[in-house]
């Protein structure tokens, strides 16, 4: 089972976006697995290798009007760990390895949760942390723009109701998407709403990551939602 401490309201805002960032209206790549969304746009799956790792570390920078979030992203095999609020005396990580835990960074204090907690998604909430930079292969009309240093652009037009236009960068070194850009686009204006980016992305992990400091202490799981709520 997993379980995730991360702000309701940045899982909204990620959730809400992320059903808007594969619309598009036509594309330039091929595919065996292909179909018509309803503008008559051929829709495939990306042309680009995006599935996640058996093996990374990532953090996962969030830029919008409203600031900069921060997540950091680590697995290894069956073992994994997702820090929110990443760097800020916030931080709260959820890791999985011989057990469930959940860490508060600033009380130096973490709990062991029972496996029968119910929430088991952690695979969709590394996509939903990255806008699928890290994992998706839903299906929309991509258009390449070109390479420069480097880099490959492909762009997925907008489409209404919500005329969201995205511009994805693929690293060709790296040999994964490492950037999205969001814009609103109504054909008179466009303007950057979101980005979304990897940073420092590595295809080693760092074993102590899955470990806790020594001078943390174990408290109960209802101690440690009275401390990540700000309940008495």
């Amino acid at each position: 089972m997993r379980i995730y401490f991360i702000k309701p309201a940045s899982i909204a805002v990620l959730a809400l976006t992320f059903t808007f960032i594969f619309q598009g209206c036509r594309t330039v790549s091929t595919g065996e697995n292909t179909e018509l969304n309803t503008a008559g746009a051929v829709m495939t799956e990306p042309p680009f290798q995006n599935a996640e790792p058996e093996k990374y570390q990532t953090e996962v920078w969030q830029t919008s009007a409203t600031g900069v979030e921060k997540f950091f992203i680590v697995r290894d095999g069956a073992r994994w760990r997702i820090d929110s609020a990443y760097g800020s005396p916030e931080q709260v990580s959820s890791m999985h390895t011989d057990k469930e835990y959940v860490a508060s960074i600033a009380s130096k204090s973490y709990a062991e949760y029972p496996a029968s907690h119910g929430f088991d998604e952690r695979e969709n909430m590394a996509t939903e942390i990255s806008f699928g930079l890290i994992n998706s292969r839903e299906k929309a009309a991509y258009e390449k723009m070109g390479t420069e240093n480097g880099i490959t652009k492909y762009r997925i037009a907008p489409a209404p109701p919500k005329n969201i236009e995205t511009v994805i960068h693929f690293d060709e070194k790296l040999g994964r998407p490492v950037k999205k850009e969001l814009f609103k686009n109504d054909g008179a204006n466009r303007l950057l709403d979101r980005t979304i980016e990897l940073s420092g992305f590595k295809n080693e992990v760092d074993p102590t990551l899955f470990a806790f400091p020594k001078d943390f202490k174990k408290v109960s799981v209802e101690d440690m939602k009275k401390l990540l709520t700000g309940a008495k």
